[in-house]
């Protein structure tokens, strides 16, 4: 197979380029951040054209380009256990607690704060230019997981639990690893959590991660969800045996058949 580097010079914008080669191909599978639109925006481009995208729906990626609307959209589902959250500029501190505030098209930890008291919430609001796209939730102790998923047309398959390796440094979160396919008793639990969202936003198409935290005598709460490929994907072959591009492309005509590989876990350093 023949593979085509396509260069953007620095006076090219990769939207003026985008349009003619999407027009040239049968099947297009975007990876982009969430930022700025841009995962969602070069989606359009895609279904705009009527060729096959190999990733979630544009309706369904502007819901998880939107941290605070993803939240707002899984709480519809009671059945859906998910971190409450408010906009930043709507938000009015009662009490001191511990809280995460961060963008609401974030990606990764960028730009992700820890506070833990009044002065801390201050300092930061005075670094945020637009409280209006960041969101402020309550942190919540337990394990940073991530679970890498198969999803299509309302039906979703688990493929494995990651465990995200993450560190407060000067009040900003930072992810410095993340292992894939960690042994894990609650992927029962998972698989039902990963259908419920299945449900919820249909959508979902492809390979789909969701961020999740495990609580230690609790059930697991729902971070955010990540319609497109996640660092995790760079492992998943090794740790599953499992090539995740061949059966996304393969789920156009029929349902995975996966055969689940337990206990080989791959680190990935960031």
């Amino acid at each position: 197979q023949t593979i085509e580097i396509i260069w953007v010079t620095a006076e090219q914008s990769v939207y003026d380029l985008l349009p003619a080669h999407i027009e040239a191909s049968d099947k297009v599978w975007p990876i982009a951040p969430e930022m700025e639109s841009q995962l969602l925006n070069i989606s359009k481009l895609v279904e705009d054209k009527s060729k096959r995208l190999l990733n979630s729906s544009s309706e369904s990626i502007a819901i998880c380009s939107d941290k605070l609307a993803t939240v707002q959209v899984l709480q519809k589902n009671s059945l859906l256990p998910v971190i409450d959250a408010q906009q930043l500029d709507e938000f009015s501190q009662q009490s001191v607690g511990q809280w995460v505030i961060k963008p609401k098209d974030g990606a990764g930890c960028l730009d992700c704060f820890f506070v833990s008291g009044k002065t801390e919430f201050n300092e930061i609001i005075k670094q945020i230019k637009d409280q209006s796209n960041y969101l402020i939730q309550p942190y919540i102790k337990g394990e940073s997981l991530s679970l890498s998923c198969l999803f299509k047309n309302g039906v979703a398959w688990l493929l494995c639990c990651n465990k995200q390796l993450i560190s407060i440094k000067q009040g900003k979160f930072e992810l410095s690893a993340c292992q894939v396919n960690i042994a894990n008793k609650n992927r029962a639990a998972y698989q039902h959590l990963i259908n419920q969202v299945a449900e919820t936003i249909p959508g979902l198409w492809g390979y789909v991660g969701i961020d999740i935290i495990q609580p230690e005598h609790d059930q697991a709460l729902i971070v955010e969800i990540n319609p497109r490929l996640t660092t995790s994907y760079a492992g998943i072959h090794q740790a599953l045996g499992i090539n995740v591009a061949e059966t996304v492309i393969k789920m156009i005509d029929k349902d995975p058949e996966l055969s689940i590989v337990q206990n080989n876990q791959i680190t990935i350093s960031i």
